[in-house]
């Protein structure tokens, strides 16, 4: 049987725009500009710093007038690195409060677990995580107004990390280093190699687009997720005739105002789409196993209800992703899944996917004007 190519190991790549992004008056300090991917190959953690990316961020400035999420817990901004290579399980993770948006500590809170120390002359805070290995520590910025919290865990597991505090203490003192200086603009993800004409997931499910689809206003933090390295998977038919199909996933979700506020989030809007892009449409079309009866995946969400309508290149169907109804299609070489979270999307598939057929249908169109 054939052997499979070598898939391509970095087809995302981080790139920082300088120009700060505002939410109404404040400028948000970018949390994985604060932690770039290279301050953690820089300590010696290669594998994390090339894996899944997990950001939420302001992709573009907010109007005061539209900024009126105030007090949140969750950070406006959230970075996360986690290696994808075989028997790799580090994670390290930062995020960003800030006022008005969040509400924030006092810069003298203690914990009974932490320890005060100063890094990159900012205040901070270090305690221990649940492992040996694993320490977390919050930084307060000179001003007050914005608090970072890292997090690092499982470090060990890098076997020429022999002192993992140490380590952890010289991050601590790079990101504070970088949280000093204050906005210092964003991060996105951009495609690479092969890929390097698709668009980032967030800017398929734009700010105007998510008006469209929910008939709601865009809070503007978006939470996506992104995978540097390609992965294939293997197919065999009944001639025992052996074929691979190589590709990349992205994700994006927008989220209404009203989601940040647990008492109004059955009145919110979240909406997000799954980018999963082949090498060519023959590839898409021929692993796209959502919507195939027999697929293993759904053993896992259940039986599918298929769309009686034409939505893209192939068969499109409707399944539960843990409580939340899925449209799958395919357009041109990616297969595509939207997800609607909240009482605005119906709760069982077969009206899921009466309900939005045309939504998947204007998709369709966007993605494959967008990736082709």
């Amino acid at each position: 049987m054939p052997e499979p190519e070598v898939a391509d190991t970095s087809v995302i790549a981080q790139k920082v725009e300088r120009q700060s992004v505002k939410y109404g008056e404040m400028a948000v300090i970018d949390a994985c500009t604060v932690m770039p991917a290279t301050l953690l190959e820089e300590i010696g953690f290669r594998d994390a710093a090339h894996g899944w990316h997990s950001q939420s961020h302001l992709p573009q400035s907010v109007p005061v007038a539209d900024a009126t999420v105030k007090g949140e817990t969750d950070a406006i901004s959230t970075c996360l690195y986690e290696s994808t290579a075989e028997g790799g399980i580090e994670r390290f993770t930062l995020s960003i409060s800030q006022l008005p948006f969040n509400d924030v500590l006092p810069a003298d809170f203690q914990g009974k677990d932490d320890t005060p120390v100063t890094a990159a002359g900012l205040r901070a805070y270090t305690s221990p995580g649940l492992k040996p290995d694993s320490f977390n520590a919050r930084i307060i910025s000179a001003d007050g107004k914005a608090e970072a919290h890292l997090g690092a865990s499982r470090m060990s597991n890098v076997k020429e990390i022999t002192d993992p505090k140490a380590t952890f203490m010289k991050l601590l003192e790079g990101v504070a280093a970088n949280l000093a200086k204050g906005p210092q603009g964003r991060t996105t993800h951009v495609h690479t190699g092969r890929y390097e004409s698709v668009p980032n997931a967030c800017d398929v499910l734009s700010s105007q687009l998510f008006r469209e689809i929910t008939n709601g206003k865009d809070s503007g933090v978006v939470e996506a997720d992104y995978y540097e390295r390609e992965t294939f998977d293997r197919f065999e038919n009944d001639k025992n005739e052996v074929r691979y199909f190589y590709s990349n996933l992205q994700e994006c979700r927008r989220l209404s105002p009203e989601w940040f506020d647990a008492a109004e989030r059955s009145r919110g809007q979240a909406l997000k789409i799954s980018l999963r892009t082949y090498r060519d449409a023959e590839m898409a079309i021929k692993d796209a196993q959502d919507c195939n009866p027999a697929s293993p995946s759904r053993k896992i969400t259940g039986e599918a209800v298929m769309s009686t309508e034409k939505i893209g290149d192939f068969a499109a169907c409707s399944y539960l992703t843990g409580d939340s109804p899925t449209i799958s299609f395919v357009a041109g070489r990616t297969q595509v899944q939207l997800t609607g979270y909240g009482d605005w999307a119906p709760d069982d598939p077969k009206t899921y996917v009466r309900t939005f057929t045309p939504i998947a249908q204007k998709m369709a169109d966007e993605v494959r004007q967008a990736i082709g």
